[in-house]
C-alpha cells in the first residue's frame, strides 16, 4: 500500500488565518486512500527541515485523481508548505496507516472534531455520504476556539447531517468544549449505546477526554491520533502511545486510528 512519489501540487488555498488546504495530483493515492490514512511529506528539497511532516488525508477526488490535506501553520515546516506554488512537486510517502472501520448502516453515528481534527473526519463524513449512509443518523460535533476557525458550514448544510457547534469563547454555537457537548449527547441517550458508533480527532487533551469517556461508558469509539513522526513507517519507534495493557503502539504503523478504550493518553 505504501508508495513514494514526487507529486505535483494542483492548488494552495487559504481557508482561514493560517489555515490552508493543499490539493495534490496522485492517481494512486486518490484511488487507494481510505478515511483515517495519512501521508508523510518532505516539505522542501534542502536538508532543513530534515524530517517529513505527517498529514491526515482530508479529501479525495477520484475523478480528478487528486487528494487534499488540511493544515494550520504552526512551525517552519508548515510555513514552507503554505508557500508552495501550483506546479511544484513534493516528495510524499502514502497512503500510510490504518483506517476508520465503518459501522452498520443501521447504527447512529457521532463524529467529534476539535479544531484541525476536522481533517480526517471530513474525509470520513464525505465517504459515509458516498456510501449512502442516512445523514439523519449522523451527528457531527465540531468545536474550535472561535467562530473564525470554523470550516465548511455551508457544506455541512448540503450534506444535511445534524451539526452541533461549540466555541471556547461562545462566538458561535454553544460556549465550551466539544467534549462537554459530546457528554450531553450521551446523557440524552441514557444507558442505551449499543447502536452507537463514535469517531473523533482533535488535540491531545481532547482525545484524552474522549478516551476516558469511552472507557467510562464502554463506547465503541475510534480516535485518530496525530503526533510528530520521524520515519512514518514504524522503524524508529518515535511516535508511540501506551496501550491499556501496558505495551506501546506505534501511531504510524499500528495507527493512527485506535479504539479509544485501548490507549492511555
Amino acid at each position: 500500500m505504501l508508495s513514494q512519489h514526487s507529486i505535483p501540487v494542483v492548488s494552495t488555498e487559504t481557508l482561514r488565518d493560517r489555515i490552508f488546504r493543499l490539493t495534490l495530483f496522485s492517481p494512486l493515492i486518490s484511488q487507494k486512500a481510505k478515511p483515517g490514512n495519512f501521508v508523510h511529506i518532505r516539505v522542501c528539497t534542502s536538508d532543513y527541515p530534515l524530517l517529513r511532516r505527517a498529514f491526515s488525508i482530508h479529501a479525495v477526488d477520484k475523478h480528478k485523481k487528486s487528494f487534499d490535506i488540511l493544515f494550520r501553520v504552526i512551525g517552519e515546516g508548515t510555513q514552507i508548505l503554505s508557500t508552495v506554488n501550483p506546479g511544484a512537486t513534493l516528495d510524499i510517502l502514502g497512503p500510510i496507516g490504518n483506517n476508520f472501520t465503518l459501522p452498520r448502516k443501521s447504527n447512529e453515528i457521532i463524529l467529534v472534531a476539535g479544531g484541525m481534527g476536522i481533517a480526517p473526519l471530513w474525509f470520513l463524513l464525505t465517504h459515509l455520504k458516498d456510501k449512502e449512509f442516512d445523514p439523519a443518523r449522523i451527528t457531527f460535533l465540531y468545536g474550535t476556539r472561535t467562530k473564525g476557525e470554523l470550516l465548511y458550514l455551508e457544506k455541512f448544510k448540503k450534506i444535511k447531517v445534524r451539526l452541533i457547534l461549540t466555541t471556547d469563547d461562545g462566538s458561535k454555537g454553544e460556549k465550551g468544549l466539544v467534549t462537554d457537548s459530546f457528554l450531553r449527547e450521551l446523557k440524552k441517550r441514557k444507558q442505551d449505546h449499543s447502536n452507537l458508533t463514535i469517531y473523533s480527532c482533535g488535540p491531545q487533551m481532547m482525545l484524552a477526554k474522549m478516551s476516558d469517556l469511552a472507557k467510562d461508558f464502554n463506547l465503541p469509539c475510534q480516535i485518530s491520533l496525530e503526533t510528530h513522526m520521524a520515519c512514518g513507517v514504524g522503524a524508529c519507534w518515535g511516535c508511540v502511545v501506551k496501550s491499556s495493557d501496558g505495551t506501546y503502539r506505534r501511531v504510524c504503523a499500528d495507527g493512527p486510528v485506535f479504539d479509544a478504550r485501548e490507549v492511555n493518553l
